[in-house]
């Protein structure tokens, strides 16, 4: 709700950007209702316009859009909290000159009919593309929170809105789709943390943009420990289940051959590995006399194994290499 309080605070000043902003809004998130008397000749507008929504700074810059762009009074109305509604909502209603809202905003064509899509027209430059998104994310869209699985999702009143929408965010250089959800819920997604702050900022939300690429750094660096952590456990896990198995190879081979019968080399190894079961072949290989490097430690221990090989099929022993260590 605070992206769409500071972004409903914004006024545009250009004329072709105001306008962009009120047929998003108007065509996103109000009713057109037609009265009772709307057959009589005498009634000059057909239609009653209808903005309703939770968000007081909307109502107030729909209010402010009409009055700007057509010297219209609408009627604001607030509707307070109770046992039925907990939150409250807010009305802007307009019941004069409607038709020339809509037709000037694309929602009605030159015959009066109503039209789907959006009028190229209304999104022609850059800065009135991102006012219509800007006013489209106002009416029905919303956005997860930083810390939270990035998010962003509008939705629209049917798919060609759906479909104009997507390709005004994609020539801003924000990749979106389209998309359904269920049977007729047509929506507009962008998905991926630095793609949504990219959003923000260009419908002008700077605060929620700062406050959004914090918590998505925060974010992708907790990830990233948690990951290492994991992957850390996960070698620690497998260089201790190694290293065991080598203990039980080597006291294999001893069995059989004898301390006698092995090389010195090779002895030296064996020896070593025994009386520390949890060092690492760069450890064991630190503790010889000259020092051997990790490869050659490997390599002793694969002789070994070659001299005694396991009880069943004669396969090499399991356990002789481990985690991050090379031959």
């Amino acid at each position: 709700m605070r992206v769409k309080e500071e972004l409903a605070a914004l006024r545009p000043a250009a004329p072709a950007e105001r306008r962009a902003l009120l047929a998003a809004l108007l065509r996103f998130a109000a009713t057109l209702r037609i009265g009772r008397d709307a057959i009589l000749p005498t009634d000059r507008s057909r239609f009653t316009l209808v903005l309703a929504g939770g968000s007081g700074g909307v109502a107030r810059l729909a209010f402010w859009l009409l009055h700007a762009g057509y010297g219209v009074r609408a009627d604001f109305r607030v509707r307070e909290a109770g046992a039925l509604a907990p939150r409250s909502s807010y009305e802007v209603v307009l019941a004069e000159r409607v038709e020339q809202v809509l037709t000037d905003t694309g929602i009605l064509d030159a015959a009066g009919r109503l039209s789907f899509g959006v009028s190229g027209g209304l999104v022609r430059s850059r800065d009135a593309a991102a006012c219509f998104v800007r006013g489209a994310f106002l009416g029905r869209g919303s956005v997860s929170g930083p810390t939270r699985e990035p998010h962003l999702e509008i939705g629209a009143p049917e798919e060609r809105t759906a479909a104009a929408l997507a390709a005004a965010l994609v020539r801003l250089g924000l990749p979106a789709r389209a998309s359904v959800r269920g049977t007729d819920q047509h929506r507009v997604v962008v998905k991926g943390g630095e793609a949504i702050g990219r959003a923000l900022l260009t419908m002008g939300a700077q605060s929620a943009y700062l406050a959004w690429e914090d918590g998505r750094i925060r974010r992708e660096v907790r990830g990233e420990a948690v990951r290492l952590a994991n992957a850390d456990q996960a070698n620690l896990r497998r260089s201790v289940a190694a290293a065991m198995s080598q203990v039980v190879a080597v006291e294999r081979v001893v069995g059989q051959q004898g301390w006698e019968r092995l090389p010195a080399d090779l002895a030296a190894v064996a020896a070593l590995r025994l009386a520390h079961p949890d060092a690492s072949l760069a450890e064991l290989g630190a503790l010889l006399d000259p020092p051997r490097s990790k490869g050659a430690v490997l390599a002793r221990l694969r002789r070994l194994a070659s001299m005694a090989p396991a009880e069943a099929g004669g396969e090499e022993w399991p356990g002789t290499t481990q985690p991050g260590e090379d031959a």
